[in-house]
């Protein structure tokens, strides 16, 4: 990659990034108003916050295709995309493809969005050479002990909404194993720490989603998921983006094998 390109990419970044911030804080407000029309827009605005995130996501693609990075920022930018198309599916933005239950659908673009992070750090773990062993298997399974435990507290304590417990369990596991091999990519490199923190804030958001559909809101929980929800995208995006940018700045990313 030549100095200007990697220059273009950092400063559309970096406007990503506000953007982001500006549209998710101003959603917090709108939350806060007592104009219907506001209160109603902290949706759209939480959305296009997402939808910054995944064009930030497939940028850094563009400017890293054709090398191993690039690989793993296809998988990353496909994994937010279908983040995305899960939130707006959820909010009726998109109807397609129709599902009685809604939380259904989201859990399926969820889920296969979560697939696609996995990829991604699956694809780092083997072109940075992670020691294999407990150190990359140990907090893959811890991971998936605390969504196990989480979810037994949440779902199991409930009389309401029963009929989901199966599928809200197969997706805790699932959304469990985005910190799981991020933790993995920290222990072998403390630079994807922050890929790992995102993932944990990612966990966070889905146990306080759970809270409310098993047990009800109470106040706050909006705004507090969201806050997990957002920051976690963000951190996933940008910390994966700031740990590999020392091989994109220095050219050093290897040829990718297709």
């Amino acid at each position: 990659m030549n100095p200007s390109r990697y220059s273009v990419t950092s400063i559309a970044l970096s406007l990503l990034w506000v953007g982001w911030l500006a549209f998710l804080v101003a959603s917090f407000v709108a939350g806060r108003t007592r104009e219907s029309w506001w209160d109603d827009a902290k949706l759209d605005l939480r959305m296009i916050s997402c939808l910054l995130l995944a064009v930030a996501a497939w940028w850094a693609w563009a400017a890293t295709r054709g090398t191993h990075v690039g690989r793993a920022m296809l998988w990353l930018a496909i994994g937010m995309t279908l983040g995305f198309y899960g939130d707006s599916h959820l909010a009726t933005r998109f109807w397609w493809p129709p599902f009685e239950e809604k939380m259904i659908g989201g859990i399926l673009f969820y889920g296969l969005g979560h697939l696609a992070y996995v990829a991604a750090f699956w694809i780092t773990g083997r072109q940075e050479r992670m020691p294999g062993g407990l150190r990359w298997y140990g907090p893959i399974l811890a991971w998936q002990l605390v969504a196990l435990v989480a979810w037994a507290a949440v779902a199991l304590t409930s009389e309401e909404q029963i009929g989901l417990r199966i599928p809200t369990f197969v997706y805790t596991l699932l959304v469990a194993a985005t910190p799981g091999f991020a933790t993995a990519l920290c222990v072998g490199r403390r630079a994807f720490s922050w890929v790992a923190f995102g993932g944990a804030l990612f966990l966070a958001s889905d146990v306080l989603l759970a809270w409310r559909m098993f047990h009800g809101a109470f106040g706050g929980i909006d705004e507090l998921i969201w806050l997990c929800y957002g920051g976690g995208e963000m951190c996933i995006v940008y910390g994966f983006i700031l740990a590999v940018a020392p091989q994109i700045a220095e050219n050093r990313a290897a040829p990718a094998m297709y």
